[in-house]
């Protein structure tokens, strides 16, 4: 792999705008083509339907070892 351009992975992450909106990357876009903004009322919507889909998996408790793993983050962060 030479790490030319057309041999980069194309990213289909969602990544913020300047306005703290998650935008997803298209994937595949003409670069002339303008992106549409996502609607409010249809940004509520997804959020909803995405904690309703969620709401189970948010209530479980964080396990034991990943709280072990964020305590030892916070002790090397708060290190000089």
């Amino acid at each position: 792999m030479s790490g030319s351009k057309n041999e980069r992975a194309v990213s289909t992450a969602p990544r913020a705008d300047a306005a703290d909106t998650v935008v997803p990357f298209p994937a595949a876009r003409h670069p002339h083509t303008p992106r549409r903004a996502i609607d409010a009322a249809v940004q509520e919507r997804i959020g909803r339907g995405l904690r309703l889909h969620y709401a189970e998996v948010l209530a479980q408790p964080v396990p034991d070892r990943l709280l072990t793993l964020l305590d030892a983050l916070a002790e090397t962060e708060a290190q000089p």
